[in-house]
């Protein structure tokens, strides 16, 4: 599947709605579901904890730290005085349980830095790739805090304030990774649609997506214009005024408004070139949703209706819908409600896809409970027909259906972090691993001859990049096959019902379009064609007949959108690309740190710290003085609190002794049921 929802810091909310439900799911109280055996991984800069079952992960992640250590060292030239706690999830629903914070954890959050004690969370999403870059985007969060709190107190300031949000956030973007076709899809879209934030109005998008980038895009911009030591000259000039603009026309020598002139010209100049050559998704293709979020479609012809079932969020909650293909300007029915009951806790909007078999069995998964949980609803008699909970499986993700709807695969996270193919027979209930390696296995798509299922993965030289390619697994030998091998990524795999030919996504050329590769009568296949040539995107597309149904990227949206004849426009596509490849590299490897560690389970004896202390003396003239004082310690998981309170009622001297007055509480988090005790 296209890597569409990117994970980061705390604050990052992809394309956020304003309706909270959409990030507040069922529910208001955070659970501990998981009793983590963690385990201390001690580095030359990093104090890392992780789960017993992910320990192999946790040195990889280690690695990492220590190598994005060295680089941000020389970046930023400093160093940052103190070890680095560092707390690893083998995945975002564990990951979503943490103490560390006391808030919610939305699906968008990737990780992020608590700057009081200068911890680190993240969790794995099944992506090395992305690991890396989280890791080293946090990690520059760490350098900045500790370099801009170094330059205030060696000019004598007081350390009580830090550059604006775009800048700290473009800076952890541009410092840890390259531009990639997802940036490039939300910049391009927000220059061609006149969007653009300017820098003095950029609170206008605080904490989104599009901030991040612009932020990315605005340093980038500057190191280019005015050299690469522009952008650590920001941060050693920041004690010259509380206003970052002036920081900023003191450093550049321009203001917000000069740069804005020169930034946004730059990009249009960049992108509106794209406009002869490429299409807005609205100007190439027919609409059929086109409100709200909506992705992951699905067709299923019944009754003389043709339906596309996808998951939308048009009014705070994501659901599964219905859009009829034959009435696209009728309303979308909403078939599964989500987010309101703890059996449909959570769809991952953007991560798993839907299918349905031929007899109308909607298979799709949720969050529920601990783990994620595939569910199986009947669309004629609108009823949940069953409901699977796989104990060793936290994620899963993409089911999809076996010709004769007796086997579902899927891919899935298991407690150590890895993401493989799985199938469940449904009649004898039993599981079988397809996969079982370090690569990250996704998108299954099960054949229509049942012989083999179609998947993407990172498991080629161009893996450790985050780039993925088309495979076949051969159910018969385990067998498999490189279906495409480049170092473009190819996506969300699409059997036609005949299955001689399949559709899929490429970010060949720059940006995520459709493309699409026949096959003759021994499964062979020459070359790729591209579909449609948007300046945007287009991801997840399904068959309808010889329709294709995908979901496209346009006006800060995502809509659902179709294109007839797909047939036509393979044979009439200028854009081609042979698959006569010879694989001349073997895939990836993940390089790992050893380091001191802990066998035995972590014991909290002496990591705990102050979180808050606090102290005041009144005076009355009838009451004469009181007063007191208030401490509150946590341990470095938050899983355990102790509040302490000392203060003194006496009227007079007298009473000062007799008056003392304490009291003590302790809150445990640690397990589902919480409980506190005081005196």
């Amino acid at each position: 599947m296209p890597r569409i929802l990117l994970r980061y810091s705390l604050l990052v909310l992809f394309l956020a709605t304003s309706a909270s439900a959409q990030f507040f799911y069922f529910g208001r109280n955070k659970v501990q579901y998981t009793d983590f055996d963690w385990q201390v991984l001690k580095t030359e800069h990093f104090d890392i904890y992780y789960d017993r079952p992910m320990d192999d992960l946790a040195r990889r992640g280690a690695f990492f730290a220590e190598e994005s250590y060295k680089v941000l060292e020389q970046r930023f030239n400093h160093n940052v005085g103190a070890r680095v706690p560092l707390i690893f999830y083998s995945s975002h629903l564990y990951f979503q349980q943490t103490n560390v914070t006391p808030g919610f954890l939305p699906e968008g959050v990737g990780g992020f830095t608590e700057f009081l004690k200068g911890r680190v969370v993240i969790p794995y999403d099944g992506s090395m790739a992305d690991f890396k870059h989280v890791i080293r985007h946090e990690l520059v969060h760490v350098f900045m805090f500790s370099k801009v709190n170094r330059v205030l107190v060696d000019h004598r300031i007081a350390a009580d304030h830090m550059p604006p949000l775009w800048f700290t956030e473009g800076l952890a973007e541009y410092w840890s990774t390259e531009w990639d076709n997802q940036a490039e899809m939300v910049l391009r879209d927000a220059t061609v649609s006149n969007y653009l934030v300017p820098l003095d109005d950029m609170d206008r998008i605080y904490g989104s997506f599009l901030m991040y980038k612009e932020g990315q895009q605005i340093l980038d911009f500057a190191g280019k214009q005015y050299g690469e030591e522009t952008v650590l000259r920001l941060i050693d000039n920041f004690w010259k005024s509380t206003s970052f603009e002036e920081v900023f026309r003191l450093t550049t020598g321009r203001d917000y408004k000069a740069f804005d002139a020169e930034w946004t010209y730059a990009m249009k100049k960049r992108y509106y070139p794209l406009l002869a050559t490429a299409d807005e998704p609205s100007g190439s293709s027919d609409e059929l949703v086109n409100r709200g979020f909506n992705v992951k479609p699905v067709y299923f012809a019944a009754k003389g209706t043709r339906q596309v079932y996808f998951i939308g969020n048009h009014s705070g909650y994501t659901s599964v819908m219905r859009a009829n293909l034959d009435r696209p300007k009728e309303p979308p029915a909403v078939v599964i409600e989500g987010e309101k009951t703890d059996e449909f806790e959570t769809f991952h909007l953007f991560q798993s896809k839907l299918d349905i078999s031929r007899d109308g069995i909607l298979a799709f998964v949720t969050k529920s409970g601990e783990n994620d949980a595939l569910h199986l609803y009947d669309v004629f008699g609108d009823t949940l027909v069953r409901t699977y909970h796989f104990k060793d499986l936290v994620v899963l993700g993409s089911p999809t259906w076996s010709p004769d709807g007796g086997d579902i695969a899927f891919s899935a996270v298991d407690r150590k972090g890895d993401n493989d193919l799985y199938r469940w027979n449904r009649r004898t209930e039993t599981l079988t691993r397809l996969t079982e390696d370090l690569y990250d296995d996704r998108d299954p798509a099960w054949s229509p001859d049942g012989a083999s299922i179609v998947f993407s993965s990172d498991r080629t030289s161009f893996g450790a990049k985050g780039k993925y390619n088309l495979f076949t697994y051969t159910l018969a030998s385990r067998q498999i096959d490189y279906l495409t091998y480049s170092e473009e990524s190819c996506y969300s795999p699409s059997w036609s019902p005949d299955g001689k030919a399949l559709l899929f996504t490429s970010d060949r050329g720059g940006a995520r379009n459709i493309w699409m590769m026949k096959f003759d009568s021994l499964r062979a296949t020459k070359e790729m064609r591209r579909l449609t040539a948007f300046t945007t995107a287009a991801f997840d597309p399904a068959w309808a007949e010889t329709t294709a149904v995908f979901s496209a990227f346009e006006e800060f949206s995502f809509r659902l959108r179709t294109i007839g004849n797909v047939y036509a426009m393979y044979d009439s596509s200028h854009e081609r690309r042979p698959l006569d490849f010879a694989v001349t590299a073997r895939p990836w490897t993940a390089s790992s740190l050893a380091g001191e560690s802990e066998s035995k389970p972590l014991r909290y004896e002496g990591e705990y710290s102050l979180d808050v202390a606090q102290s005041q003396i009144s005076t009355d003239p009838v009451f004469g003085t009181n007063g007191g004082a208030f401490l509150a310690l946590s341990d470095l998981l938050g899983n355990h609190q102790y509040y302490f309170l000392l203060y003194n009622t006496a009227q007079s001297s007298s009473e000062l002794l007799s008056s003392f007055n304490l009291a003590i509480s302790s809150i445990s988090l640690q397990q589902r049921s919480n409980f506190a005790y005081g005196i």
